[in-house]
Parts: structure tokens; C-alpha cells; sequence
């Protein structure tokens, strides 16, 4: 999906009539608006279980979930988001046993990528501590959930093969970058930075590392009680269209503390994304809230839902994706997948909002 960097159209505001499918996580609902519009609705969790990490790619028409499952790599298919409790799950890929990627497959993210799909996702080798790197997978199926998905080995930058997971392609131009999150050293365990490097094809890094966040501030040190090391990591690419900015968004702190949440570092205007000082503005920009109930909300990925009115006018809306917990200081409770539209402020940088609660009715995407 991110071939094309994720440059999601401004969202429109049209009236919601389309209809979206009932959740096993609170029912559908319908009701009458201001204008007189029947609107149909979906609760948060969007899908029941735990579904951390997830993330969507979308072509043709369709949208593929996918989420960490530790031991496999599994793709939903539907047509609607709000109906992703109905889609069927394919197992598109197991590892092979005693290999160094046969354990803690984590965070799978799907690519559409010169004509073929791939998959990377981060793994190590079973019973051996901090062995993971990211790998890479490749499909020319045109559906993702069929064909083969054949091995394409480990992705990493050959002068610093260090501890890495969180791998996210990102097209600047006409070139493809890869971002991940990794260690500096080996000395530093469990300090996670998020790093960018450019690749000649789409399981090769062409050049050396750069890292490109540090996590220095509070909010990026949070533990589940305390400040720690600190955390980068779920690295992300976002742009409004061509001519806006272009934001990589990422989780900061603990995963397993209730600060766990998103945060952006902007790259200036037709600058070298492989300069480190050309990305500006860090600063958080979704957070965990006391008042619905939203803990450690963070791992996003994004879409566009899109539907044509009747004058025959493309219409859409942005839309991210994010796991978060309903308890405080609960860290091993099951992460959920949510989901909420996102708009855009007038310097073309992102706005999240807030979280919205477990239950509540959210108006299904345009198109569902």
C-alpha cells in the first residue's frame, strides 16, 4: 500500500447513508441525524481479541488486516472496515522450524511494491534473547491471501546489523526508503531509536543507516512505572497529498505502560530524508485518556475509505488503526484493535483527536 507513501486525499464530508454491518464487539446501530440522514454505526473494538500491531493495505477495492500473531503470519480480506469481525483469516505464511526466523513474529506489514506484494515483519531465533531482525517476504499474486509467499531472506543494513523490528517502507519521490526500529548497540539493550535507510529493491538497503528519533523526552521513557531507556518504535509513513508535508508517525515508550502512544517527526520540504537534521517537530500526537477509558493507545497504520456520490464525484475519508487496552496498569491484558477517521490541519499536519471509548457509536467509513 505505502508504494504510493501513504498520500491519503483530504477527507471529504459527505452524508453518511452507506451501510456498515454488525460487530460482535457491541451491534450495529442506526440512527436519524440533524438532517433527517440515517446513519449506521460500529463500536470500538473494531474485531475482538487480541490484535496487536495492526495494519491495513488496501487495493482494488479491498482491505487487508493484519496484526502480530507470534508464531504465523495471517492476512484479513474485506471490503468494509467497520465489517472486519465477519472476514475470513488466512494463514499465508509459517516459518520453518530452527532457523532465526521461526519465533516472535511481530508486527507483519504488506506492501505493494513494483508489480508484487511483500510482507516484513520482524522475528529472531527460538530460545536465543535479542536475536531480532526484520525479514522479507514476496507474493505476485494479485491477491495477497493467495499464491505463494516465497522467502526473501533478512533486510538490514550490512555495516550495523543490530536488534531491529517495526520495518515500514516509505516512497520520497521516486525512491523507496526503509524505517524500522532498532538498537544503536548491543552495550545499549532496550533502547529502541527509529532509524531510515535507502534501498535498491524492495529486500536490499542500498546505504547505511540513519537514525532519525532518539528517545530523549519523558514521554518517550515511560516503563510500565516508571522512566526507562526509552522507546521508538511502529514507524509509519503519513502525507496528506504531494504538495503537503510528510510525517513519519511512531509509538513512544513501553508498550506495556498506559503512556505508550503516538508521536511524529516532520522531514522539511523537499529535503535528503538520509540527513538526520532534516527531520523536525517531534512531538506527540495521540495519547492515552483517563476519561474513555484508553490506555497505551499506539502501532497504528492508516487507509482511505472512498465511495462515488451520485454526480460521479470521488469522495473520502482518512481513517487510522491502533491497539490500545480499556484497564489501567493492566499491561498483560489483551491489546485491541480500534480505529477512527483522522482530519488535517491547515499546515497539512495530522490531527488524531482524542481516543474515543469501548461502545461507543462511531459513523462507519464512507464506502463500508
Amino acid at each position: 500500500m505505502r508504494s504510493r507513501s501513504l498520500l491519503l486525499l483530504i477527507a471529504c464530508l459527505p452524508m453518511l447513508t452507506q451501510a456498515c454491518q454488525k460487530s460482535q464487539t457491541g451491534g450495529d446501530s442506526i440512527k436519524v441525524n440533524p438532517t433527517g440522514i440515517k446513519v449506521k454505526y460500529f463500536k470500538n473494538p473494531v474485531i475482538d481479541g487480541d490484535h496487536a500491531d495492526p495494519f491495513v493495505a488496501q487495493k482494488d477495492g479491498n482491505y487487508y488486516f493484519l496484526s502480530t500473531k507470534g508464531n504465523r503470519i495471517a492476512i484479513a480480506k474485506t471490503k468494509a472496515m467497520s465489517q472486519l469481525v465477519a472476514a475470513a483469516e488466512t494463514t499465508v505464511w509459517t516459518p520453518p522450524q530452527n532457523t532465526d526466523h521461526s519465533a516472535d513474529l511481530w508486527a507483519p506489514e504488506l506492501h505493494f511494491l513494483s508489480g508484487k506484494w511483500y510482507i516484513y515483519f520482524a522475528a529472531a531465533q527460538g530460545g536465543v534473547n535479542d536475536s531480532n531482525r526484520m525479514f522479507v517476504l514476496e507474493n505476485d499474486n494479485p491477491d495477497p491471501t493467495q499464491g505463494t509467499w516465497n522467502f526473501k531472506g533478512k533486510i538490514f543494513d550490512q555495516a550495523n546489523d543490530q536488534w531491529a523490528i517495526d520495518g515500514s517502507v516509505v516512497t520520497i519521490g521516486d525512491k523507496n526508503y526503509f524505517t524500522w526500529s532498532g538498537w544503536e548497540n548491543a552495550d545499549e539493550k532496550y533502547k529502541q531509536y527509529i532509524f531510515i535507510a535507502p534501498m535498491s529493491n524492495p529486500w536490499t538497503l542500498s546505504g547505511p543507516r540513519v537514525k532519525i528519533s532518539s528517545p530523549t523526552n519523558d514521554w518517550e521513557r515511560w516503563e510500565p512505572t516508571f522512566l526507562g531507556a526509552g522507546v521508538n518504535e511502529g514507524p509509519i509513513a503519513l502525507q496528506r497529498d504531494a504538495k503537503s508535508p510528510l510525517f513519519i508517525i511512531f509509538s513512544a515508550s513501553r508498550y506495556s505502560s498506559d503512556n505508550y502512544c503516538l508521536a511524529q517527526v516532520q522531514l522539511k520540504t523537499g529535503s535528503d530524508p538520509l540527513v538526520a537534521g532534516n527531520w523536525i517537530n517531534k512531538k506527540t500526537v495521540f495519547e492515552k485518556s483517563d476519561k474513555t477509558s484508553v490506555y497505551g493507545p499506539g502501532h497504528n497504520g492508516f487507509f482511505t475509505s472512498r465511495r462515488t456520490n451520485d454526480k460521479g464525484t470521488v469522495e473520502t475519508e482518512n481513517w487510522f488503526i491502533y491497539h490500545a487496552r480499556a484497564l489501567p496498569n493492566k499491561p498483560d491484558q489483551p491489546r485491541t484493535a480500534r480505529m477512527q477517521k483522522l482530519t488535517w490541519n491547515t499546515d497539512g499536519s495530522p490531527n488524531f483527536g482524542t481516543p474515543i471509548a469501548t461502545g461507543v457509536d462511531i459513523a462507519c467509513p464512507i464506502g463500508d
